[in-house]
């Protein structure tokens, strides 16, 4: 997976995602990413580059000011689809016309291009789905050769770590959003921004089937029963599993540091955890080797297929948003930015 690049004032922002191509089609954790916001203000009807001058004009303010930044991306292309202001509760973002669920005027045409957009997009969702069941019939050797009761007493060891007996009397605030996303480059996380400032980071290491999603749930329920803020990521590809927990208020982080999200520790602070070795059957790797290939092979096969759907798709948008959606004036734009920072400042 490609990974998230860090430049200017990067210290003082999070990028992240709130919605997905994936094995269950379009995947959509905006209320339980944005919800608790006082304000959120949607624009509908924009074309990309009023989308990035507006949002950026934000983003900029909000930065000169001292306040912290969050910015959320587009699970298509990458680019910018909305700001959010945690310190003044409130966010901005982009709503595309080709997702279901979109209220807008242009949502509800019908055009061809817009049309070829949707189409492209249900070809990569039934391509990811191929993949998941690829992947579910690699996670079945492991499952096989997991022992539940030593994966169990990992989790149990590595909650004792992480939260002893500390609790705080509040009620916990969540959030769920993606760290990653199959973007028409590929895949692509910000796993290295959002956990930059942490000084304990726990790399999950182990297989598809071993559990790693299990004991991530486990660990952000301990969070919010002892009322810790909880950041939960979810799987790109399967919005079901848990890919990363974040307590910053514990300082810490747990995340699946498996392809195609591989990382190793490179920092003070930083672990292994290792369910393979804690609880799987010594020598599987080895027993099914071949059968391990194969599945590997296909499913990246099918992932291959369905990304190049995505770049159909985003061809489409780009020529939809040419033909329908006109240049704006750089006086609206102007007027636009002026009337929302009054908004949201």
């Amino acid at each position: 997976m490609k990974k998230g690049l860090m430049g200017m004032n990067d210290r003082m922002i999070r990028h992240y995602f709130v919605d997905s191509n994936s094995s269950q089609g379009y995947a959509d954790l905006s209320e339980a990413s944005l919800g608790s916001l006082e304000q959120l203000i949607r624009l509908n009807d924009y074309p990309q580059p009023a989308v990035d001058e507006i949002l950026s004009a934000v983003s900029s303010y909000a930065l000169e000011k001292g306040l912290e930044v969050e910015h959320i991306h587009n699970c298509l292309s990458n680019k910018l689809k909305g700001v959010v202001l945690p310190e003044l509760s409130a966010g901005i973002v982009f709503q595309e016309p080709w997702y279901p669920g979109t209220l807008s005027v242009t949502a509800a045409l019908d055009h061809p291009e817009l049309n070829a957009v949707k189409e492209a997009l249900r070809a990569a969702w039934e391509g990811f789905e191929r993949a998941k069941i690829i992947h579910d019939r690699w996670e079945k050797i492991y499952i096989a050769n997991l022992d539940i009761l030593a994966a169990d007493a990992l989790t149990d060891e590595v909650t004792e770590l992480l939260f002893q007996d500390k609790k705080l009397d509040k009620e916990a605030a969540y959030v769920e959003r993606f760290f990653g996303a199959a973007t028409v480059d590929g895949s692509f996380d910000y796993i290295q921004n959002l956990t930059q400032t942490l000084s304990r980071r726990y790399f999950l290491k182990g297989r598809p089937g071993t559990g790693k999603s299990t004991f991530l749930k486990k660990i952000a329920a301990q969070a919010r029963k002892r009322g810790y803020d909880t950041e939960a990521y979810r799987c790109a590809l399967d919005p079901n599993s848990f890919d990363m927990v974040v307590v910053r208020e514990l300082d810490f982080c747990i995340f699946d540091s498996t392809s195609p999200h591989e990382y190793f520790p490179s920092r003070t602070g930083d672990e292994i955890i290792d369910i393979y070795k804690a609880a799987v059957v010594p020598g599987t790797d080895e027993k099914y080797a071949a059968r391990l290939t194969d599945a590997a092979g296909e499913y990246k096969a099918e992932v291959r297929v369905a990304t190049e759907f995505l770049r159909k798709a985003i061809g489409h948008m780009d020529a939809f948003q040419r033909t329908y959606l006109y240049p704006l004036d750089e006086d609206v734009i102007e007027a636009q930015k002026i009337h929302l920072l009054q908004a949201i400042f």
